[in-house]
């Protein structure tokens, strides 16, 4: 927990202990200067606004500060809040029944270098508002924060949330709590571009904690903005990593068992500057839909490179990037990436940046995608598994890459080359006699390294006369595979012929000699 919540909580709960609050009633308790200053049951403001530190003129500085609690199903109503004037305000909604409706906005941190204001729902309470800003005006020390903590502990922001819009924000989701949100804006508000202060941060984790989000969805505005997502759930529409250029890259990380973040409609990482970045770290998983990734000079990409981390994408995933120093998507430590649609880049060179390449990289782990169109030079396939129903361009398996066909898709087509080193393995997966090739080149094929043919299941079987067409070219056939390993069982007497590997790319079933 932030060092300035668990110093608000620590001073509130001292002060109820020794019992030097303010006015109180059963259910609501007001410490310091908060206004208005009557809680009743339930405490209903009617039209008024609720201010909580420097609430004698919350709009000048003051160095009070004021606390208020619901708890044990109190109920408070306002028009309208600021928490948080120059020096701290809190509130606190805490236990099953506890509630605050707020309609307009709660503002967290109003005004000043010292201001900090804190929301606490905690433990099945619930905190229902029209607009949420969290870190509102300029802040050098303090901010705004949230905690949403337990289970069934909620908080709804209607209409818009706001973290760290001009000055520090952040939002803590855990064990079992659930935030609903509408139009999101995670660091720096209109004006705010560069600022070092106006960030926001907002973790999500544990089990059973989630983020629902239904509106617009942007993680760094103007400024820096983080999202960390630890074993628990965000749900999103049309999400953006990054939305104008600054030097404090926005950054979002997906961990931990059952973290996933799920977002409908167009995934969007990076600006047209081109800085925005997605780690999915070990057991964490990506769900989208389609998805663009905008890189200059490398500082905007999605890693996928950890063990059990996966990205499911069931439609199209486009890379633009120019200058790049490092790829923009990159696949590595037995993860998981399957994107259902085309994968396609669009290097470009942009003033001073030449394209540098390459955009895409597979180090260890799957890369599946439907079809694929990649520019000269920009796929590094360094390692792992790869697997495609087509590819356009020059294919170079050459490192100590898998190229695997017909597991996923029934055949590969490659509209280019295909080339491949002593150190790689070409893997076709069988089904039954195949009078079409598996893999077909409509270019040159070298090759080298390893070919192994296995069945796609136990049920695969075949008789004398039976062939298997694995390969096909329309160029020239160089080289020839160092070791070649077809673990097709046969009934007993048959055999495989491999004599026409290299002239006709098909393999047949023969007696025995």
């Amino acid at each position: 927990m932030d060092k300035h919540i668990q110093y608000a909580l620590s001073t509130l709960l001292v002060a109820t202990s020794l019992g030097v609050a303010g006015t109180a009633h059963a259910y609501v308790t007001i410490t310091g200067d908060v206004s208005p200053g009557n809680p009743s049951d339930p405490w209903d403001l009617g039209s008024s606004v609720l201010r909580v530190g420097g609430a004698s003129n919350p709009w000048e500085p003051t160095f009070n500060s004021g606390e208020v609690i619901v708890a044990s199903g109190g109920q408070l109503f306002s028009a309208g809040a600021l928490v948080g004037n120059d020096r701290s305000g809190t509130v606190q909604v805490i236990g099953y029944g506890s509630k605050w409706t707020n309609s307009g906005s709660i503002q967290l941190c109003v005004k000043g270098y010292n201001c900090h204001g804190l929301l606490v729902v905690q433990n099945g309470a619930e905190v229902l508002t029209d607009d949420l800003v969290v870190g509102n005006r300029s802040s050098e020390s303090y901010g705004g924060d949230v905690l949403v903590e337990g289970y069934d502990a909620t908080l709804t922001s209607q209409v818009n949330t706001y973290i760290g819009l001009s000055a520090r924000g952040r939002v803590d989701i855990k064990q079992g709590g659930s935030f609903f949100s509408n139009n999101v804006y995670i660091g720096g508000g209109s004006g705010a571009s560069g600022c070092s202060i106006c960030n926001g941060h907002v973790t999500v984790t544990g089990s059973a904690t989630r983020w629902v989000s239904t509106g617009e969805f942007i993680l760094g505005v103007n400024s820096q903005g983080t999202l960390d997502i630890d074993r628990a759930e965000v749900f999103t529409n049309n999400a953006r990593i990054g939305r104008r250029e600054t030097l404090l890259i926005s950054k979002a990380s997906v961990h931990g068992w059952g973290g996933t973040w799920t977002n409908q409609g167009l995934f969007r990482v990076g600006t047209v500057e081109g800085s925005g970045e997605l780690t999915i770290g070990a057991y964490g998983t990506l769900v989208t839909e389609d998805t663009e990734i905008h890189s200059e000079l490398g500082h905007a990409f999605i890693k996928v490179n950890d063990v059990y981390a996966s990205w499911l994408n069931s439609g199209d995933v486009t890379v633009f990037a120019s200058g790049n120093r490092s790829p923009s998507l990159v696949v590595g430590k037995d993860a998981f990436v399957s994107i259902d649609g085309l994968l396609r880049t669009a290097p470009k060179a942009v003033g001073l940046y030449p394209y540098l390449g390459p955009s895409v990289r597979i180090e260890d782990g799957d890369l599946i995608a439907g079809a694929m169109e990649i520019e000269a030079g920009d796929f590094d396939f360094a390692g792992g598994r790869f697997e495609t129903g087509s590819f356009v361009g020059d294919l170079a398996n050459v490192q100590s890459g898998e190229l695997s066909v017909g597991e996923a898709h029934p055949a590969t087509d490659i509209v280019g080359s295909y080339s491949q080193g002593p150190g790689a393995t070409l893997r076709i997966v069988v089904g039954g006699s195949s009078p079409s090739p598996l893999l077909q080149v409509d270019g040159d094929l070298l090759v080298d390294g390893g070919l192994e043919v296995v069945p796609a299941d136990s049920s695969v079987s075949f008789q004398v006369g039976d062939t298997v067409a694995l390969l096909g070219w329309g160029g020239d056939l160089e080289g020839t595979f160092a070791a070649v390993n077809i673990a097709v069982p046969l009934a007993s007497g048959l055999a495989w012929d491999t004599s026409a590997l290299y002239a006709t790319g098909e393999i047949t079933v023969v007696p025995a000699t």
